[in-house]
């Protein structure tokens, strides 16, 4: 099933010719300058292509 997209009545049109500006603080003024840490990704376990070697 697909979802119907968003309404175009509800966004402002865009216009490819307007200019976009060098400081994405102007487009979103309430966002942080810095990105959060990346979260901690599991790694592989024993006996896994790459993984981490079975102990000893």
């Amino acid at each position: 099933m697909v979802l119907p997209g968003p309404d175009p009545d509800e966004y402002p049109p865009i216009n490819p010719n307007e200019p976009v500006p060098d400081d994405p603080g102007e487009l979103l003024p309430d966002t942080p300058d810095t990105l959060p840490p990346p979260p901690v990704e599991p790694g592989r376990g024993p006996g896994e292509p790459d993984g981490v070697p079975e102990p000893a």
